[in-house]
């Protein structure tokens, strides 16, 4: 009996310590979003996990942490950076602050009003050009995903032209492309934490924002502002990228795991977008925001007040001018 006990017991042990190898075997990649799961990046995340797990045969485990739980979105590129994080998907905004180039994904009205042909512009030497420059502060760029069309929410007034959205606060996120484009705008531009923004919205700290559609249902932002203005003024795009020193340490068999789990996120989110807009600007009519459309006639006239903001921005540096002038030949080159 004492014999047949210690030889279960020692079974016992064996299945225990194997499992524990097992488990500290299977490589954990932390990756960090500011937005929530039913927002369009946390839908993507959930695919990438699932794919993550599939393509290493279970040897590699993606564990999000959404909804800014390890921070704001400067924390996020911060830790990417120094590899406390491996991996991020985050505004493209807040990286400006340590890569000022991506700056110009967020000049007003540079970008086609469909997606197909804003993509055209962006995957070609754009992307290059902005992984080049990530690389050179520790980043590896997996991708560019949009949260959508950029709509101006508000909880004082309808704007649907520069004299409406003239003297208010405006919450934008840490950027001096997006800090540039609001003061030509006549408004006060107010940098806002994502994770604090819907009580400052509430509590009229700030009067209204900038958000692509996703986000603003996501987050319940139609509770607390009542005015919606389509005003497809940008492309609210987000950056996945990877420590680089973490990720040039992988086998190649994982950063292929990486790539190709990072890539199809990428096509499933801006797919996301695309086929949901329509659905949630009705969804927000019905739900506590009245919804106003920009004519061309009243969109152009924001985008005549935004042709300084160009001019600022090249004239920050020769990099920023460059960039810039890529895009420009890349719609001339597509004839938008």
């Amino acid at each position: 009996m004492k014999k047949s006990f210690k030889l279960a017991v020692l079974v016992l042990a064996f299945v225990v310590a194997v499992a524990g190898i097992s488990e500290a075997a299977v490589k954990k990649v932390k990756h960090a979003i500011t937005v929530n799961m039913d927002d369009a990046g946390g839908v993507a995340a959930a695919t990438m996990k699932d794919n993550i797990k599939k393509y290493s045969n279970g040897a590699m485990e993606l564990q999000i942490f959404p909804g800014s739980q390890l921070g704001g979105m400067r924390e996020h590129y911060e830790a990417c950076q120094s590899g406390a994080i491996e991996t991020i998907y985050v505004a493209a905004s807040a990286a400006s602050k340590f890569v000022p180039e991506v700056g110009v994904l967020d000049l007003p009205f540079l970008f086609p009003t469909d997606y197909d042909k804003a993509w055209k512009v962006i995957d070609g030497d754009l992307t290059k050009i902005l992984a080049e420059k990530l690389a050179k502060q520790n980043f590896v760029l997996l991708g560019i995903a949009p949260y959508g069309y950029k709509s101006l929410h508000s909880g004082t007034k309808q704007i649907k032209s520069l004299k409406d959205i003239s003297g208010m606060k405006i919450r934008i996120m840490p950027s001096k492309t997006l800090e540039l484009t609001y003061k030509a705008w006549n408004a006060n531009p107010t940098p806002v934490e994502f994770g604090e923004l819907y009580v400052a919205l509430q509590q009229r700290v700030v009067d209204g924002g900038e958000n692509g559609l996703s986000v603003i249902k996501a987050q319940k932002f139609n509770e607390v502002q009542p005015y919606l203005t389509v005003s497809k003024h940008g492309l609210f795009m987000g950056l996945m990228v990877a420590n680089k020193r973490w990720f040039d340490k992988l086998s190649d068999s994982e950063r292929e795991v990486i790539i190709k789990a990072a890539k199809e996120n990428i096509t499933q989110q801006r797919k996301y977008v695309a086929e949901e807009d329509e659905k949630i600007i009705k969804y927000l009519g019905e739900n506590g925001m009245t919804v106003y459309r920009l004519s061309s006639k009243e969109a152009a006239e924001f985008e005549k007040a935004s042709q300084p903001v160009y001019k600022a921005f090249s004239d920050i540096s020769a990099e920023n001018k460059r960039t810039l002038d890529t895009v420009l030949k890349a719609k001339k080159d597509f004839g938008y």
